[in-house]
């Protein structure tokens, strides 16, 4: 009977993580600490919760491929337990069929009183005759009762791969509800810590804003200071003739007009660069380099600097600046940023001073 075919055997599900001990989610049971409201803290706090995010989205990646792996596994289990039970249906109508039909016949023999083989002798004409009825009938009868016995076998059958296959659908539907819920964790995780960053950059924006206004406005008193310590000077002194560069923007290289090494600015310093070009206005050639106008220049003490001399940064000294008296110097600070005085007792740097005069 074609249509009794009966699988040959059980699929094995393999499962490539165990969805129970998937993952160590991270999920923190406080969302956030209270977090002191300056610019170091939320920046420090920030980059924590950007770390957990990257770390959760990682995680998530796995669960959400764990998640779909088991799916497909359960959509193959549950194509299997649906062509069992097609198939366990057809053997059922194959198995009513087939005794309906053997009913039919003993009713048929019985009704015309075949029920025996003296009766069968009796309606043959010959001995002959009489063997190949028999044989006929024999053969008809254990046939039918052969077709039901192994009909009856691959139901049986059917019913145990049914019944196996339903087990293996319920685990593997366990997993799939195991695989969900950890990724809807993870998920709800990152959407939490996503808007605690989002809150903290909010924050540090703020903050930064309120910084730099702050910046500029030091910035303008310290550099109006500036202006009025020099202010006895004679005008074409070095430091007042520095003093002009003020608000130009920094850039690496940079080494004064049309002196930008990327050519995006139409004039911009470096802090060795600031130095070489304004002393070169005064025909002192120094080389563009911190280290290198140190090495070069004569050495005094902050007692004895002068406006015009250079202080140097750092040992050895990776940065330069332009000395203004009264705790101030000018220099070009850092990407970003643009010339501008500072005070030199907010530097925990400071390396030395230098003098050049003309050769």
């Amino acid at each position: 009977m074609g249509r009794a075919k009966v699988f040959s055997r059980i699929r094995i599900v393999t499962v490539a993580f165990a969805v129970t001990g998937m993952l160590a989610v991270m999920i923190p049971t406080q969302i956030v600490t209270a977090v002191p409201d300056d610019l170091a803290s939320k920046s420090a706090e920030a980059a924590r919760i950007a770390q957990e995010i990257d770390a959760l989205d990682n995680q998530l990646a796995i669960a959400a491929e764990t998640y779909d792996q088991v799916k497909v596994q359960l959509d193959e289990i549950n194509a299997d337990v649906d062509e069992t039970r097609r198939q366990l249906f057809q053997i059922r109508i194959d198995l009513k069929d087939r005794r309906a039909l053997l009913n039919n016949r003993v009713v048929y023999m019985y009704k015309n009183g075949r029920t025996s083989m003296f009766e069968v002798l009796l309606e043959t004409s010959d001995f002959g005759d009489f063997l190949e009825q028999a044989e006929y009938v024999s053969r008809v009868t254990n046939s039918d009762a052969d077709l039901i016995e192994r009909i009856i076998r691959a139901r049986e059958s059917v019913e145990e791969l049914e019944a196996r296959l339903e087990e293996e659908q319920r685990a593997q539907q366990d997993l799939v509800e195991k695989a969900a819920f950890q990724k809807n964790v993870i998920t709800q995780g990152l959407a939490s810590r996503q808007t605690i960053l989002d809150s903290l950059n909010e924050d540090i924006e703020r903050l930064l804003q309120a910084e730099l206004q702050r910046q500029q406005t030091t910035d303008q008193q310290v550099n109006e200071e500036a202006q009025e310590t020099l202010s006895d000077l004679p005008s074409g002194g070095i430091a007042k003739t520095a003093m002009r560069y003020l608000g130009v923007v920094y850039h690496w290289a940079g080494a004064g007009p049309g002196k930008c090494p990327t050519g995006e600015h139409r004039i911009c310093f470096d802090c060795s660069g600031l130095t070489q070009y304004v002393y070169k206005l005064f025909g002192i050639d120094i080389p563009h380099n911190a280290a290198m106008q140190f090495n070069r220049g004569t050495k005094i003490t902050l007692k004895q600097a002068k406006p015009g001399d250079l202080v140097f940064f750092g040992m050895p000294p990776h940065h330069v600046g332009m000395y203004l008296g009264n705790d101030m110097f000018l220099h070009a600070p850092r990407t970003g940023d643009v010339v501008k005085v500072s005070r030199l007792s907010e530097r925990s740097d400071f390396s030395g001073v230098c003098r050049f005069t003309k050769d």
